[in-house]
């Protein structure tokens, strides 16, 4: 049965395949769980979920934004159940998530991004990880997309890309001429090395970079510029984003270019940059100058 839900949001929702992993583990974790009681998924009643998420929420290390995942995770597949007859009712209908804390997003500042990508590259590995941070931020894409990016799926004279995003959604992303020159000497070297492969990204061993490869990527080199600041895939999505609404560009073409279904969720970051107009305000405004004093 867990099978038939992950099959139904692979191919009828066309979820991610991070997502459809998500389920799958949070799954596996509420079976665990179950097991303790000797009872079955199918089982399951409004009494034990409450057990579950006393469980989930008392001593586990788990994060509020991960305890929330997996409730969401196992609502959605009691819905399924219950659509399709297995159970008589959702045990999860009455638990309620956890409201999270709002937190801005972590982003880097220009010079930061400068930095960054003034870094010097030579061999493949070092090239390969000088384009990976270079389109992350030229596109905004999700690492799953970028990683997901074909060599066919990109027109370098064009400078664009097709991206597949959530939901098999089809979207174009743009790169500056600085990545293109960095692109065709990119893949002269991965041609070289292990002929033309259908990813873009590979690995040192010329197959496809698995993403946690990518984040030891990304904390070595946040080691290396000594920053103390969050830096991750995801950090340059939002520096790409905050930066272009930093820069006058309209929120619904960056909520078209990062290939958001809702604008509400674009809008987090206009609040990075009302908080950077703040942050200026308080500096520059005499007035704003004369209270920090």
């Amino acid at each position: 049965m867990v099978k038939a839900f992950l099959d139904y949001h692979r191919h009828i929702r066309g979820s991610s395949e991070h997502t459809i992993k998500a389920y799958a583990s949070d799954l596996d974790k509420l079976a665990l769980f179950l097991r303790g009681y000797a009872l079955t998924l199918l089982e399951m009643q409004a009494p034990d979920a409450r057990l579950y998420v006393r469980h989930l929420t008392s001593g586990q290390p788990y994060s509020e934004s991960t305890v929330n995942r997996m409730l969401s995770s196992a609502r959605s597949f009691y819905s399924y159940a219950l659509r399709n007859g297995l159970v008589q009712a959702n045990p999860f209908s009455l638990i309620s998530l956890k409201k999270s804390r709002s937190s801005l997003p972590s982003v880097l500042t220009v010079s930061e991004v400068v930095e960054l990508l003034s870094l010097s590259y030579e061999d493949f590995p070092s090239t390969r990880n000088m384009l990976l941070f270079s389109l992350l931020y030229d596109t905004g894409c999700r690492i799953s997309e970028a990683l997901s990016i074909t060599e066919e799926d990109v027109s370098s004279g064009e400078r664009e890309i097709r991206v597949m995003g959530k939901g098999k959604k089809v979207r174009y992303v743009f790169f500056t001429a600085r990545t293109q020159a960095l692109l065709q000497y990119y893949l002269s070297l991965k041609h070289s090395l292990f002929g033309r492969t259908e990813r873009l990204f590979c690995s040192d061993s010329g197959k496809q970079l698995p993403q946690s490869t990518v984040g030891s990527i990304f904390a070595r080199y946040r080691q290396a510029l000594g920053w103390q600041k969050s830096f991750t895939p995801h950090v340059l999505r939002h520096s790409y984003a905050t930066h272009l609404l930093d820069n006058g560009a309209d929120i619904r073409l960056v909520q078209e270019l990062l290939g958001h279904a809702s604008i509400s969720t674009t809008q987090i970051y206009t609040h990075v940059s009302q908080k950077r107009l703040a942050k200026v305000y308080a500096t520059c405004h005499p007035h704003g100058r004369k209270q920090n004093e």
